[in-house]
């Protein structure tokens, strides 16, 4: 009898032992949140999209032997479409970028000088092929870009005496070079913010008794959007 009892109290106490060495290791396990894994955004790939655009020039408008009829300022707004390839390496982003938009931007000038004398000036359409260099931060993309522009420029000038008229419709190459910043908004679109320089190649005219220098140079501010494939 007294060996039952003596057995009965060493399993309850190994009991109660093993019951508090089992709650104090429950307590010392930490907490394993679980891992979640975030994928960076890769940039890579051929991506096509449309631009809204609005620019501005200055365009002096010399009528030979230092006289002046004014200073042309066209400006006006425009959009386009633009595709181009993205290569990543890192954080370093490289590609080609080509675009075509057409544009409104336009002005027009009357002086007294000559008689009378009106010039009108438009910058109809642009097309440009650029590399394109940046640093990704993720889904944010900083970027500088230049290379080739091409773009159609209209120019009229009418002078009354002596009589002299300029009527030139011309496609120039020149530079474009910019910088903006693209923002991933899903994995396949993404939409950017960008200034291009635009400098088309300047041009001697005579009509008349008169010369002319015309020149294509613009701002142009410039906000996208991206579809990638």
């Amino acid at each position: 009898m007294k060996f039952s009892i003596v057995l009965a109290t060493l399993v309850g106490a190994t009991a109660i032992v093993s019951s508090a060495n089992a709650a104090d290791m429950a307590r010392k396990v930490p907490y394993a949140a679980p891992v979640v894994e975030t994928r960076a955004y890769d940039w890579s790939g051929f991506y096509a999209g449309a631009i809204l655009q609005y620019g501005f020039g200055d365009d002096r408008v010399g009528m030979g032997g230092g006289v002046s009829a004014g200073t042309l300022h066209p400006k006006g707004f425009g959009g386009g479409l633009t595709a181009g390839y993205n290569y990543q390496a890192g954080n370093f982003v490289a590609g080609l970028e080509a675009d075509v938009a057409l544009s409104a931007m336009r002005d027009s000038i009357d002086s007294a000088v000559f008689g009378g004398t009106r010039a009108e000036t438009k910058m109809p359409w642009l097309v440009t092929v650029r590399p394109r260099v940046g640093y990704a931060f993720n889904r944010a993309l900083i970027f500088a870009t230049a290379g080739l522009a091409v773009g159609g420029l209209d120019t009229d000038i009418t002078a009354n005496a002596p009589a002299g008229v300029l009527h030139k419709s011309t496609t120039r190459a020149g530079l474009a070079a910019g910088a903006g910043v693209e923002y991933a908004v899903t994995d396949k679109i993404s939409l950017k913010a960008e200034y291009m320089y635009v400098n088309l190649k300047s041009d001697r005219y005579d009509f008349g008794p008169y010369t002319t220098k015309v020149t294509g140079e613009s701002h142009n501010g410039r906000v996208g959007l991206n579809y990638r494939f």
